[in-house]
């Protein structure tokens, strides 16, 4: 992992710890977090906010829809941070 990947996975696991979840590792899938829908909520606005997570998504499409919730993972979410 390089340093920016680490302090993503460190900003996520604080957020995630914040929101009652389970912190996770980087190959780790996201839903071990065992977040809740809210938990989910936050913890995506809070990655966008500092690393603009969703700077690829058109303005009029549902940022949440473009996420396979069932299958992605903490390397896939972090990588859209990058």
């Amino acid at each position: 992992m390089t340093a920016k990947q680490t302090e993503i996975l460190t900003f996520m696991n604080q957020t995630i710890v914040e929101e009652n979840g389970t912190p996770v590792k980087f190959e780790s899938a996201l839903h071990e977090t065992n977040l809740d829908s809210f938990g989910y909520t936050v913890l995506f606005l809070e990655l966008d906010s500092k690393y603009n997570i969703f700077k690829d998504v058109s303005e009029n499409e549902d940022p949440f829809k473009t996420i396979d919730w069932e299958n992605i993972t903490v390397k896939e979410v972090i990588n859209r941070c990058l």
